[in-house]
C-alpha cells in the first residue's frame, strides 16, 4: 500500500495493523516498484522528475558531505623520534592541536614528557616541531580535500544535464 499527500507517495506500508487515520492521506493499492517521492496521478505512479538544479544542489550536499568526512580522516605521522602513528583529525582534535600548537610555540617549548595520543590511545612523545608538523600535515589534509571540493563544486554547476551531475563524485 501507498500513502498518498497532494499526488506524491510520501509512505509505503506492508504493516497489519494500519497506522492511525490521517484525513490528508489516501489509501492506494500498489506493487513494490512504487516508492516514497513517487508521483501519483490518480491512476499511475511515476518517478519524479528531477531539475538540472535540484540535481545540482542534492550533489552538492553530497559533496560537501564527503568534503567534511575526508577534512576529518585520521592523518599518518612521524615523528621526530622516528615514531610514525595515524592520529586522529576530527574537529575536537584539531581545535586540541590548534590550542597545543598557540600555547607551547609562545613558550618555545613543550613540557618534559609530552606526548601527544594516537589513534590507538598510545602516548606518543612529542616535541614542539612535532606539534607543528601534525598541525602542517592536517593543514595539508585539509587543504587538498577544500581544492577536491572546489574542483568538484565548479563541475557540478558546469554540468548540463540531472546524468552529467549525479556522475561527479568525491
Amino acid at each position: 500500500m501507498a500513502r498518498i499527500q497532494n499526488g506524491i507517495v510520501v509512505e509505503m506500508l506492508t504493516a497489519d495493523p494500519f497506522p492511525p487515520f490521517n484525513p490528508a492521506l489516501t489509501w492506494v493499492e500498489c506493487d513494490s516498484t512504487v516508492q516514497v517521492g513517487d508521483i501519483y496521478d490518480g491512476t499511475n505512479f511515476s518517478a519524479p522528475t528531477v531539475t538540472l538544479a535540484a540535481a545540482q544542489s542534492s550533489q552538492i550536499g553530497i559533496i560537501v558531505a564527503a568534503y567534511q568526512s575526508a577534512i576529518s580522516t585520521p592523518v599518518s605521522f612521524t615523528t621526530a623520534g622516528g615514531v610514525t602513528k595515524t592520529f586522529q583529525a576530527d574537529s575536537n582534535s584539531q581545535d586540541l592541536l590548534v590550542t597545543a600548537v598557540a600555547g607551547y610555540n609562545a613558550q618555545k617549548a613543550v613540557p618534559t614528557g609530552f606526548y601527544w595520543k594516537s589513534a590507538d590511545n598510545t602516548q606518543v612523545p612529542f616535541t614542539l616541531a612535532d606539534l607543528n608538523g601534525l598541525s602542517a600535515a592536517m593543514l595539508a589534509q585539509g587543504w587538498t580535500a577544500f581544492q577536491h571540493l572546489t574542483t568538484l563544486k565548479a563541475q557540478v554547476a558546469a554540468a548540463t544535464t540531472v546524468a552529467a551531475v549525479q556522475a561527479i563524485v568525491w
